[in-house]
């Protein structure tokens, strides 16, 4: 071949060679709707995708899980919206548009990898062996005994098993993304062009917009960047910031705040103790020598997955050995971990000579874990009939049963319902994003029973009734539901209707006055202390008195969409609606052509002060904040931003050719 044939379409052919080995270790996920594995949360990142494919990405409420939320607290947007498009132009279900779109970005990642490491280094071997070590060994396995798989050891596909086996969907993506985030950095360190700038930006927000854990890796990594090159502090701090900017519409302040005050893992946080701040000095004086001595190496690459490497390790190692969480879930990072070891090992290999012999070795043995992985893959990767399953018929009939209606889904199959149905439910989702402390407090006490003694029923139907369920599925000791969430589920027996049974799964009627989730009540009803804990139910015994009273007008609550209900009721002075929906700033409310006061009550739910006497009706619309609108004036000015650079260069060039 000519030589310039070679260096143009070797790493090609190599990209997609590494492209082809992944494709063929799991190339069963193309093609499924349902895995075998109904107990991981994969099926409420299916559900959110379902959501956008029947709405679109505008921001607005989504009424599914938990009682109702901003649609920004559901979950990150970019993998459940390219699930979604992919079954708009496809007209798969939207399960395998999902599937399809995992299995693509699990395959692509180690093809990111690769032209990360040949685009610094320009060295093919570096950049293969990176690319293979990533697809075909899981490193982590070696450093941290418990990540073992049953099947092969350490010499498992890990990667693989947390994706399937514990659905870390986004994380997987986000994982495949951040090499080309930092590639574009790069770039703009070294280059300091306009499309690298832009590149560079797009990619970073694309992964925050992923996954919480890949914005994490990507602080780390363009930190370590600079410190490799030893420059760059003036490009990576404008990026960072227009990034933020331009994802800010989905990752407000307030959203950001959230997470931060509810991620941290049952170990504690870096915070906790003389123990752990002499163990983060401990680290940070590690980090600096290898710093320094790191300055000696002529490859900055090499430094650069020295320095990567020891952050993104330090964190799972020393949860799991240690006991040190250094950020929010520290056992999560085990991902991240392959990638960077695998990188550092490639750089490691350059310097041994004989590097056909070295790549020689690796393609031998890398024959072998592929054929490891493709055995694995086919007893992890495999569909199920979705129809014959208990969390099929319980959501189906509840879906058939309720429509329209709240009701609590445990275990499972909270998590597949909204696949099927577009009911609301008490759960359902992402738990550490709800918004509504109080709702979580409702679900662990009903599904605990801690503290209640013979009192458990008692207080679950107290939480039921408040929260506007009209019935509840619990599982018993013998069904084939994973969890089992409900730790006393014969608590019911003979206290609640039982609507539905088979094997050993059972369906309560929830006895409510009205399925509606608004309520016509006097105004000294509404809860007004928050409950201390879920056991504390005197705050809301006046309020689900109210609910029941018969003497009371009923009210009819019905959706326009999803962000937007209408309320009828005939009220009178001095009483307020009621709605068993989560509160957020966003709600605003009309009577009469006039706006109404909007506010929470002490369980977190909506209260519209309607100032009615007589036949009311209410609009109830949720709408951008302050805060929204903020940040959607900065993302849409950071995008003008970019076209301005875009055209501004064939302008300059056309000016400079133009006779004066």
């Amino acid at each position: 071949m000519p030589i310039r044939f070679r260096t143009a379409w070797r790493p090609i052919l190599l990209s997609v060679a590494i492209f082809a080995v992944n494709v063929y270790v799991c190339r069963e996920l193309f093609s499924i709707e349902f895995l075998d594995n109904l107990s991981s949360n994969d099926g409420a990142f299916i559900s959110l995708a379902r959501f956008y494919q029947q709405h679109g990405t505008g921001h607005g409420w989504f009424p599914w899980f938990n009682a109702g939320m901003p649609i920004e607290n559901a979950y990150q947007p970019l993998l459940p919206t390219m699930a979604a498009l992919t079954g708009i132009v496809t007209s798969w279900p939207i399960g395998r548009a999902f599937h399809f779109i995992l299995g693509l970005f699990y395959c692509c990642g180690p093809v990111a990898l690769f032209w990360f490491a040949w685009e610094w280094s320009e060295s093919l071997s570096i950049a293969v062996i990176a690319g293979l070590a990533y697809s075909l060994t899981s490193p982590a396995e070696l450093f941290i005994p418990i990540l073992r798989i049953p099947f092969k050891g350490q010499w498992g596909a890990l990667r693989l098993h947390n994706l399937i086996y514990y659905a870390e969907d986004p994380h997987n993506v986000a994982l495949t993304l951040l090499p080309l985030a930092l590639l574009f950095l790069h770039r703009a360190i070294t280059r300091r062009n306009a499309a690298s700038i832009i590149a560079s930006i797009v990619c970073s927000a694309s992964v925050v917009l992923t996954n919480a854990f890949g914005g994490v890796d990507l602080a780390i990594g363009g930190l370590c960047m600079v410190l490799a090159l030893n420059r760059g502090l003036s490009v990576l701090i404008p990026i960072g910031i227009a990034a933020y900017l331009w994802a800010s519409p989905w990752l407000p302040p307030t959203l950001i705040d959230h997470m931060r005050h509810d991620q941290w893992g049952a170990r504690g946080d870096f915070n906790s103790g003389t123990r752990a701040v002499l163990s983060v000095i401990a680290v940070l004086a590690v980090f600096a020598f290898i710093w320094f001595g790191s300055r000696r190496l002529k490859s900055t690459l090499e430094r650069f997955s020295m320095l990567f490497a020891f952050w993104i390790c330090i964190i799972p190692l020393g949860f799991f050995l240690f006991n040190l969480t250094l950020v929010p879930q520290g056992s999560r990072y085990q991902l991240e971990m392959e990638m960077a070891l695998c990188l550092w090992f490639a750089c490691l290999c350059a310097h041994i000579p004989w590097r056909a012999a070295v790549l020689a070795v690796v393609l031998i043995a890398g024959t072998w874990q592929t054929v490891l992985y493709r055995q694995y893959a086919k007893t992890l990767i495999h569909p199920i009939d979705i129809s014959q399953t208990v969390e099929y018929k319980v959501d189906h009939w509840m879906d058939r049963n309720f429509p329209g209606q709240r009701t609590m889904i445990s275990g499972d199959p909270e998590y597949l319902y909204n696949i099927f149905s577009n009911n609301p439910q008490m759960i359902g989702g992402h738990e550490p994003t709800a918004p509504n402390w109080e709702q979580l407090v409702a679900v662990y006490t009903i599904y605990t029973g801690t503290g209640a003694g013979d009192r458990d029923a008692e207080y679950s139907l107290l939480w039921l009734t408040a929260f506007g369920n009209q019935a509840i599925y619990v599982p018993g000791e013998k069904s084939r539901e994973h969890y089992h969430a409900i730790a006393h589920p014969h608590k019911f027996d003979g206290l609640l209707p039982v609507l539905w049974h088979e094997e050993d799964d059972t369906i309560f009627a929830v006895p409510q006055r009205t399925a509606s989730l608004a309520h016509a009540i006097p105004a000294q009803s509404v809860v007004a202390r928050a409950p201390l804990n879920g056991l504390d139910v005197d705050p809301i015994r006046p309020y689900v008195a109210a609910l029941n009273d018969p003497t009371l007008p009923l009210a009819d609550f019905s959706w326009r969409g999803t962000s937007e209900a209408t309320i009828r009721s005939q009220m009178k002075r001095g009483e307020v609606l009621s709605i068993q929906v989560n509160y957020a700033p966003g709600w605003r409310a009309t009577a009469a052509g006039r706006e109404v006061p909007v506010r929470s009550d002490a369980l977190g739910m909506l209260v519209v002060e309607s100032h009615c006497d007589g036949p009311c009706e209410v609009l109830l619309k949720y709408g951008p904040t302050r805060e929204a609108w903020i940040c959607r004036i900065l993302s849409t000015l950071v995008t003008l931003a970019w076209i301005a650079i875009v055209a501004w260069k064939p302008v300059r060039d056309r000016l400079k050719t133009t006779p004066a």
